[in-house]
């Protein structure tokens, strides 16, 4: 009984101990405690980590800093691949209507007349009868006016096919855009060579230059957006014919009908609208001005997206509020796979080679012999699109294979930059 008691007291006196000391405290028992074994080696393979980058660490910063700070970030798709989204632009490929106008070619010396001087040949009598009967004889010269004859400079002219300068230059939707809204300005430049020539045999065609710039912004989070392109045209040829002018503005806007704005797959339409505001005009063969109309061009387009790849496509109407200038089917699609990916680091983000075909059925004004004409094209575009961390470049070339050809061959590059 006396050992009893005294072991009851010992372990009130443990447990009492072990309350003072506190919660974090370990209880020590009189009873000795099971010791887990040190774990056993690993043998045989070894799981294989995933391949691709690994996703980065939470930060805790809110998604619109992170876009701030990488224009290019996207939330990671569930299984931590990367995010499936593209925004390559199209190219483009449109080099204008074709209207039928005389221009000047140059100048030549011809001999032209400024006046006559009288110069006497000869003379001639007429015999008469004069009041007394008798015979009246009266010589009379006679008189030429000899041209006086100069050479001057005179206009050479020449009835051509060829677009206008400033008219209908850089409005499609497919000219450096896409269906998915952005926030980006850019600029780019489009050379023609030899535009209009296949329409003009023996004449020549011109040479043209395009310079335009323009931004894009959006609003209702990224699923609209609303933008503004302006061009600036240098048109050369035929030989000694030249044109200078600042083109039509055009603004633009995109709204998303199905998909996310910013990522992955899309669907979206919008408007196109050109303001008649640029330079350039002319006389038509039919003795009217040029017409020189707003045109409005809804669209609708989709982009999908694959691993590494990507399709995209527009369809748009091209209509005019001057019945005498074409209406217009306007169909493309584009495709293009990364062949090159960086890491975030990286200056050099991807490498994004891509082919697209257009084509442009006109509804009216199909024939070549009108003051307004619109062939049936079928343009190839062959190029790159090469990202960094927020800017891409897009070098391509265009060629037309359905004639009669309205250009030879189409380089252009455009340089966008997102913010």
């Amino acid at each position: 009984m006396r050992r009893a008691m005294v072991w009851t007291a010992v372990l009130l006196g443990t447990l009492t101990r072990s309350a003072a000391a506190g919660e974090n405290d370990a209880i020590p028992s009189v009873f000795p405690q099971e010791v887990a074994p040190p774990p056993r080696p690993v043998t045989g393979p070894q799981p294989v980590p995933p391949k691709g980058p690994t996703p980065p660490a939470d930060t805790g910063q809110n998604p619109l800093a992170r876009r701030l700070a990488d224009p290019f970030a996207q939330a990671q798709e569930p299984g931590g691949q990367p995010a499936r989204t593209f925004d390559e632009k199209f190219d483009g490929d449109f080099g204008g209507v074709f209207y039928r106008y005389t221009i000047t070619t140059g100048v030549t010396l011809a001999p032209v007349v400024v006046g006559f001087t009288p110069r006497v040949v000869g003379q001639t009598q007429t015999v008469s009868v004069g009041p007394n009967g008798q015979k009246v004889v009266t010589t009379t010269p006679v008189i030429v006016q000899d041209p006086i004859v100069v050479q001057q400079q005179v206009a050479l002219r020449q009835t051509v096919r060829l677009p206008l300068a400033g008219r209908y230059s850089g409005i499609l939707i497919t000219d450096n855009d896409n269906p998915r809204p952005t926030d980006r300005v850019y600029l780019g430049y489009s050379y023609y060579d030899r535009l209009g020539a296949s329409l003009n045999p023996g004449v020549g065609g011109s040479n043209v230059n395009r310079e335009m710039v323009g931004f894009e912004s959006t609003f209702l989070d990224g699923d609209a957006s609303i933008g503004m392109r302006l061009p600036v045209i240098q048109q050369y040829g035929p030989a000694g014919f030249t044109s200078q002018v600042v083109g039509d503005l055009t603004v633009l806007s995109k709204f998303v009908l199905l998909g996310d704005g910013r990522a992955g797959d899309v669907l979206s339409a919008g408007l196109v609208l050109t303001t008649p505001t640029g330079g350039g005009n002319a006389t038509l063969i039919d003795g009217t001005t040029a017409p020189h109309s707003v045109l409005f061009q809804p669209w609708t387009g989709f982009i999908k997206v694959f691993d590494r790849g990507y399709a995209q496509g527009i369809t748009s109407m091209l209509v005019p509020t001057d019945g005498r200038d074409p209406t217009l089917i306007n169909n493309s699609l584009a495709v293009g796979y990364q062949v090159y990916r960086g890491t975030p680091e990286s200056f050099l983000r991807t490498l994004t080679p891509m082919a697209e075909v257009h084509v442009r059925t006109p509804l009216n004004h199909r024939d070549p012999n009108g003051s307004v004409y619109f062939q049936d094209q079928v343009n190839l575009t062959a190029g790159m699109h090469v990202r960094f961390r927020r800017a891409v470049f897009s070098p391509a070339v265009i060629v037309p294979v359905v004639g009669p050809r309205p250009w030879n061959v189409e380089a252009l590059g455009y340089f966008n930059y997102y913010f």
